[in-house]
């Protein structure tokens, strides 16, 4: 039995419309995720939600947990490797390092954690051009990471019931 031509367009296009809005959230993840910082809720477009969902697993808050306890050993650390990645504002996470640890745990081990307070910690972790990454032209780096931690951890104080519409 044959389908109509209109059947099978529809069902390609169906198909496709999820792959579009995946890539639409990767393409724009930064900007999504600079949004979901503000507290936009995720059910504002289709890509908002994908990039929560993406946020929201496991496995990607253990990397943000990581991230996050590997920058407080690294400013620990008497040696200083030169690498590609953008070089930590050693001052203000030596002054931050048990609100970042608590940070890491918190990411880590909740069950289901407000995504405003996800995307903090996630760009607090992987955004060169965050809070903290050393910024010559920012003189008080310290009182920067230390209100970003907060913020963060305020967010995920908030009932994840708050990202819903």
């Amino acid at each position: 039995m044959a389908f109509p031509a209109s059947l099978t367009r529809r069902s390609r296009q169906t198909r496709s419309r999820p792959v579009t809005a995946r890539l639409l959230a990767f393409v724009q993840a930064p900007s999504l995720d600079a949004d979901l910082c503000a507290g936009i809720r995720p059910s504002v477009s289709r890509a908002h939600q994908l990039r929560a969902d993406h946020l929201r697993r496991s496995d990607v808050r253990r990397r943000i947990a990581t991230a996050l306890n590997r920058a407080v050993e690294d400013v620990g650390s008497p040696v200083h490797h030169v690498t590609a990645q953008a070089p930590l504002d050693r001052e203000a996470v030596r002054s931050c390092q048990r609100q970042l640890r608590a940070l890491a745990t918190l990411v880590s081990t909740m069950d289901n954690p407000r995504i405003q307070g996800v995307a903090i910690a996630f760009q607090l972790a992987f955004d060169g051009g965050g809070a903290m990454f050393f910024h010559p032209d920012t003189p008080n780096g310290i009182e920067r990471l230390a209100n970003t931690v907060r913020a963060a951890h305020s967010a995920l104080r908030v009932s994840p019931d708050f990202d819903e519409p």
